[in-house]
């Protein structure tokens, strides 16, 4: 095994920076109708300015593939490197100018220069660069090549001219798009950027050590997010199967488009994996100097800083660094174009860390790096391709309890896991199958009424749980803090039980249902618990059962109300617990940090909050 240096970086921006007031000038207007959301979309996204490979006639200046070469070659250039003396090209991208074939052959048709070699193409969305360097980073540890060239490059200018989109809008007899065809307009822009990659550092100046790349699909649990090649997110039809390509066009089907409405997805898968990192031991937040985070916009920056906040693992802000504001969302190649400008900055020093973070919405991925910057002090002469690597352990889940006893404040150890479970929890519940059938548009009221009655026991039971936890609690203000909350508990299973006689349910359907498996196995844990000495380490179960009210009751409410055409009157239990829990949670994290707080309380409480969550999954999964 080698080690894998970052030697150089290039990049290839076409043309001159755009502005905001001139950019639809470039992709033309839609029926001659300036946009009615481009202002909106560029206030949340932030960036002042972008760059296009299209001229003001909408035609397009270059291929994608030839960006790609031109990226290729700054970064020889900069390394004074003989082409002839690279032995892989790994490309990625999104879109490629031909369907066939790969796109790293055509780029490699573009560059004569280089000699006959292997190739690999990467494709996705924003991951797909970071696919295309893990490849080349893992051939160069592996000691199959010596000298690889990894580049990401995108050009959906191309897919955004106004011409593209007036089919659509002539067959379905408006004038402007839909929300979710027309937001990535105005997110996307050009540009790529490619890295050397060696089995040792430069002589002079510095190099960046690749100690690490992960790349986790979750699409097993979330339905599609980007996408073209279909009319809508469900992909039942793909535009092959129309009876022309034409049909295809008019409908809409090859348009690139984004369900804005799973983007917050994006982000918890993200930093679910990031919290894990953390676990595992692959990265100490404290170690790391640099961040650099591809957010699609400004308005998700926001959106990772609460959670990471909320878990404890906040990375000071001066240590983000991202280009977006200026260069724009060029998806895969953003994380080349972010390395390119920090290498060339100046402002790294050997024995720096880089974290490099990149989630994708495509079908949700997401991708990270771990670098160490190598200064000039290692000559080339100096044998690195023969020490003992750094050693990858594959990314697992965390033990229940670790074998080790932390030596961070007990506090911090308990949000960073709280907030790692919570996270799991959401996402697993995205493959139970009434929850599926909520997101896909497909729940019907005979679901809804069937979701009541299952969640009546456990609403039943929730104030009684609690009552009998405060009664074994020695601590007066423990006791007084569970009390209080079984007050607050003890009659919303009325409320469910309204809203489900609104619905056209009998009231005794649902106080004579029986408890499903997962109910009384979650009722059984919870009362067992209950009834120990001090049972503090509830606070878990709260944790999960409060956040799911708080954070997702008011969300499905919104849905059901939407596809069954309901009143609020008939979905308030959800909508109730949306508000109401939000109180709870504030006084649950305050017994966290309470000063009687410690590992060991701590490792109860976690354990609690996993055994809860499997078990409220459980119930709703048997939901009939």
């Amino acid at each position: 095994m080698h080690s894998a240096f970052i030697t150089q970086i290039g990049k290839f921006l076409p043309g001159d920076p755009i502005t905001n007031d001139v950019m639809e000038d470039y992709l033309g207007k839609v029926n001659h109708r300036p946009s009615k959301v481009k202002n909106r979309i560029l206030k949340s996204n932030g960036i002042q300015q972008r760059y296009y490979a299209l001229d003001k006639s909408q035609q397009s200046t270059c291929l994608n593939s030839e960006m790609a070469a031109a990226a290729v070659r700054d970064t020889l250039a900069q390394a004074n490197l003989d082409p002839g003396a690279v032995d892989l090209l790994s490309a990625g991208t999104t879109w490629a100018d031909l369907l066939v074939p790969g796109f790293a052959n055509m780029v490699h048709g573009k560059l004569p220069e280089l000699s006959p070699l292997e190739v690999m193409t990467s494709m996705g969305v924003c991951c797909a660069g970071v696919g295309a360097l893990k490849y080349a980073v893992s051939q160069i540890k592996l000691g199959e090549k010596q000298r690889a060239i990894a580049v990401a490059s995108e050009q959906p200018s191309r897919l955004f001219k106004h011409t593209h989109f007036e089919a659509e809008t002539r067959i379905q007899q408006g004038d402007s798009l839909s929300f979710d065809t027309e937001f990535l307009r105005w997110m996307l822009s050009d540009g790529a950027g490619a890295c050397l990659i060696q089995n040792h550092p430069n002589s002079m100046g510095i190099s960046l050590k690749v100690e690490w790349i992960e790349l986790i699909s979750h699409a097993n649990a979330y339905p599609v997010c980007m996408y073209a090649g279909a009319q809508d997110e469900t992909a039942k039809k793909s535009w092959m199967h129309y009876p022309s390509y034409k049909d295809a066009a008019e409908a809409g089907a090859i348009n690139l488009r984004q369900n804005i409405r799973l983007l917050d997805n994006v982000v918890k898968l993200g930093v679910e994996g990031w919290l894990r990192l953390i676990e595992a031991g692959r990265v100490n937040p404290d170690d790391i100097d640099w961040l650099l985070c591809h957010y699609s916009s400004h308005f998700f920056k926001g959106k990772i800083v609460e959670l990471l906040d909320k878990a404890g693992c906040l990375i000071p802000e001066e240590k983000w660094f991202t280009n977006l504001y200026t260069r724009g969302n060029t998806g895969c190649a953003s994380i080349y174009l972010m390395l390119e400008e920090l290498f060339h900055s100046g402002r790294l020093q050997p024995g720096q860390k880089i974290f490099c973070f990149v989630p994708e919405s495509g079908r949700f991925t997401a991708a990270y790096m771990l670098l160490t910057v190598v200064g000039s002090e290692l000559t080339a002469s100096t044998n690195l391709a023969n020490q003992t690597p750094h050693q990858i352990e594959p990314l697992l889940h965390p033990p229940l309890l670790p074998e080790t006893v932390t030596t961070e404040p007990a506090s911090a150890y308990l949000l960073r896991n709280l907030a790692l479970v919570w996270l799991e929890f959401e996402r697993k519940l995205q493959s139970v199958p009434l929850i599926r059938k909520l997101h896909r548009g497909e729940f019907t009221l005979e679901d809804y009424k069937a979701l009541l009655r299952n969640l009546w026991p456990q609403v039943v039971d929730g104030a009684r749980w609690i009552a009998r936890a405060a009664s074994n609690m020695t601590d007066f203000q423990l006791r007084s803090t569970f009390i209080g909350h079984a007050k607050d508990e003890h009659r919303d299973f009325q409320m469910l039980e309204r809203n489900y006689v609104a619905v056209g349910g009998q009231l005794e359907e649902i106080t004579q249902a029986e408890k499903n498996v997962g109910s009384e196995a979650l009722s059984a844990f919870i009362f067992h618990q209950a009834s120990r000495e001090n049972p503090v380490d509830l606070i878990g179960s709260m944790f999960i059962i409060e956040g799911l009210g708080n954070k997702l009751a008011g969300k499905w409410a919104a849905q059901i109300k939407a596809q069954l055409g309901l009143q609020d009157e008939q979905v308030s239990f959800l909508g109730y617990h949306a508000v109401n829990d939000e109180s709870h949670l504030g006084k649950l994290e305050a017994l966290v940090h309470a000063e009687w707080m410690t590992t060991a309380i701590a490792q109860r409480i976690l354990k609690t909050a996993q055994v809860t969550a499997r078990l409220y999954l459980l119930q709703l999964e048997e939901v009939q």
